[in-house]
C-alpha cells in the first residue's frame, strides 16, 4: 500500500498525517492494521469516521473482479503472433510464438541457435514491424540482419527495420535482472538474450542454493516480462554436457533440470550439412504432441552486397 497523504480522505489534514507520522503510522496499511479507537484518540476524530477511512483506503486496493469472458478479449487483442519468416518452421508452430510466453532455443556451438534468433529479430522488426531488444553477451551482428532482412523481402525498407531492433550488451546476470525491470521494456514485442547460459557459467561452482536461488530469480523475472508487457522472451541457450543430464539422442539444456520446467516452448536447434538446420520441438506446455521437427536452410544475400549497403547506410562505422 502506499504512503498516508491528504488525497486518501479530506479527514486527512497535513497536521493529522504529521501526528500519524510522529507514532509511525506512515502507511495506508498502518493506518489499517491500527486500532481503531487509538487512532481516533490520536488525530481526534470518531471511530465511524476513521471506520470511513480504512473503507477506502480497502476499496481503493483491494482487486476488482474481471469475468473471465473479458479477460479473454483483453488477452486476445493484446496478443501478437511472433513468425520466423521460415514457413516450415512457422507451420511447426502452428503458424508462430504467440506473445506472453518464454522460448528457448538450445543446440551445440555452430548449430544455428543464434541464427534462429537473429532471423526471428529481422522479421519481427521487417515484416512485422514490431520493436525487437537484443541482450547480447558478444558482439551484436548488424550485418548479419541485414543479410536476412535481404533474404526475407528484397525491396523493403531494411533501414526502418534495422532501427526497430536495439542492442544491448549484459555483462553479468545482475545486470540482466536490472534490464528486464526497466520500464522501457514495455515497448518491445520480442526480447532476446544470447546467451542466458554465458551468464550463468561465471557462477556455475558458487554454492548450488545460491545458484538456484538465483536462476529461480530469473527465471520469475523473464516469465513477468513475457506476461506483463505480452511480448514473446527469447532465450539462447546451450547444451549440457553432463552424462546424467542428457546423451546424444536425448539433448538436454544447459542450466539443469531446474531450468527446463521453466520455458513454454523448448526448441532443439541441430546442423545437419553445409546449409540445412534442424529444429526440434523438446517441449510445447500448450501441445499435447510435442515432438515435431522440421528441416530448413537459410538464404542469405552475398554478404559482399550487404557490407557495401551497410555501409551506404552507415557511413560513419
Amino acid at each position: 500500500m502506499n504512503l498516508l497523504s491528504e488525497s486518501i480522505s479530506p479527514l486527512l489534514t497535513s497536521d493529522k498525517l504529521e501526528l500519524l507520522k510522529a507514532h509511525k503510522i506512515l502507511t495506508s496499511l498502518d493506518f489499517v492494521q491500527y486500532n481503531n479507537d487509538k487512532i481516533a484518540n490520536l488525530i481526534g476524530q470518531n471511530v465511524s469516521e476513521i471506520i470511513k477511512i480504512k473503507d477506502q483506503i480497502l476499496a481503493a486496493n483491494n482487486s476488482k473482479s474481471l469475468r473471465a469472458d473479458k479477460l479473454y478479449e483483453i488477452i486476445l487483442k493484446r496478443t501478437t503472433i511472433i513468425k520466423s519468416g521460415i514457413d516450415m518452421v512457422d507451420k511447426m508452430l502452428d503458424g508462430g510464438i504467440p506473445s506472453g510466453r518464454l522460448v528457448e532455443v538450445f543446440g551445440e556451438p555452430g548449430s544455428g541457435k543464434t541464427q534462429f534468433a537473429l532471423q526471428l529479430t529481422a522479421n519481427t522488426a521487417l515484416k512485422q514491424q514490431q520493436t525487437v531488444c537484443y541482450l547480447t553477451t558478444s558482439d551484436a551482428n548488424a550485418e548479419r540482419i541485414l543479410e536476412i532482412m535481404h533474404s526475407l523481402q528484397e525491396d523493403a525498407d531494411h533501414l526502418n527495420g534495422l532501427e526497430r531492433i536495439h542492442f544491448c550488451y549484459v555483462n553479468d546476470v545482475y545486470q540482466l535482472m536490472e534490464m528486464l525491470w526497466a520500464p522501457g521494456m514495455r515497448e518491445y514485442k520480442l526480447v532476446v538474450i544470447d546467451s542466458l547460459a554465458t551468464l550463468f557459467l561465471p557462477i556455475r561452482g558458487d554454492s548450488f542454493n545460491d545458484a538456484i536461488s538465483l536462476l529461480n530469480k530469473v527465471a520469475s523475472d523473464l516469465k513477468r516480462l513475457a506476461v506483463v508487457h505480452q511480448c514473446v522472451v527469447l532465450t539462447v541457450n546451450h547444451v549440457s554436457r553432463g552424462p546424467a543430464e542428457g546423451t546424444a539422442s536425448t539433448p538436454t539444456p544447459f542450466l539443469g533440470r531446474y531450468w527446463c520446467s521453466v520455458p513454454n516452448l523448448t526448441l532443439h536447434s541441430k546442423h545437419l550439412s553445409e546449409d540445412e538446420f534442424q529444429l526440434t520441438v523438446v517441449k510445447n506446455i500448450y501441445s499435447p504432441d510435442p515432438g515435431p521437427k522440421c528441416s530448413f536452410r537459410y538464404f542469405f544475400r552475398s554478404r559482399v552486397d550487404v557490407k557495401n549497403e551497410f555501409k551506404s547506410i552507415y557511413p560513419h562505422i
